[in-house]
C-alpha cells in the first residue's frame, strides 16, 4: 500500500499581503507559521514551527542574473528557485537542492495548480481544488519529503509569482 501523502492549507491571500500566517494541517490545527517582513525589498519570509523556532528563511536573492529566490536554514543555502530563462512545457522555475537534486516544477501558476517532481515522480502538488476555501489551497507533500522545506518551496513559488503579477 503506497503511504498517504501529508495535506497542509496555504492561505494565499494572507500570504499576497507579506504579513503573518498560519499552515494549517487537514485537521485544521496549526502546523507551522509564517513570518514576512512586509516593508522588506526583498520580500522575507520565515517558516517556523508551532514553538516560533525558524526552520528556513525565504528570500529573493540579488547575487543572480535572472530571478532567483533562495532557502536558508542557519544562513546556509538550502534551496535555490530561478525562473526559467525559457518556458518549455510549462516548466516556469528551476528548483536546485544544496545536495544537486534538482525539481521539476510544472502547473498553472494563474489558478495555483501546480506540481514539483523529483526524478519523475510528484513530491509536491499544490492546488485550489484540494479545498472549497476562497484564496486557500491545499499542499501536499509525498510521505518521504521533508514537509516544512516543501512548504517554504511553496511560499518561495508563491512569492515570485506574486511578484511577477505585480510588475
Amino acid at each position: 500500500m503506497t503511504p498517504t501523502p501529508h495535506t497542509y492549507v496555504l492561505n494565499q491571500k494572507l500570504l499576497s499581503l507579506g504579513g503573518d500566517l498560519w499552515i494549517e494541517d487537514e485537521a485544521g490545527n496549526h502546523a507551522y507559521e509564517v513570518a514576512g517582513k512586509v516593508m522588506s525589498l526583498r520580500r522575507i519570509h520565515t517558516l517556523m514551527d508551532l514553538a516560533g523556532n525558524p526552520l528556513y528563511v525565504i528570500g529573493q536573492s540579488l547575487a543572480h542574473v535572472h530571478r532567483t529566490f533562495e532557502i536558508k536554514r542557519s544562513d546556509e543555502v538550502i534551496v535555490t528557485i530561478q525562473q526559467a530563462l525559457i518556458n518549455i512545457l510549462g516548466d516556469h522555475f528551476t528548483i536546485t537542492i544544496a545536495d544537486g537534486t534538482v525539481l521539476g516544477v510544472t502547473g498553472d501558476f494563474i489558478n495555483r495548480e501546480f506540481h514539483v517532481t523529483r526524478a519523475g515522480t510528484e513530491v509536491i502538488f499544490a492546488s485550489r481544488r484540494l479545498l472549497a476555501i476562497r484564496d486557500t489551497y491545499g499542499v501536499q507533500v509525498a510521505p518521504d519529503f521533508e514537509v516544512p522545506l516543501a512548504l517554504a518551496i511553496v511560499v518561495g513559488l508563491e512569492q515570485m509569482e506574486l511578484e511577477e503579477r505585480q510588475r
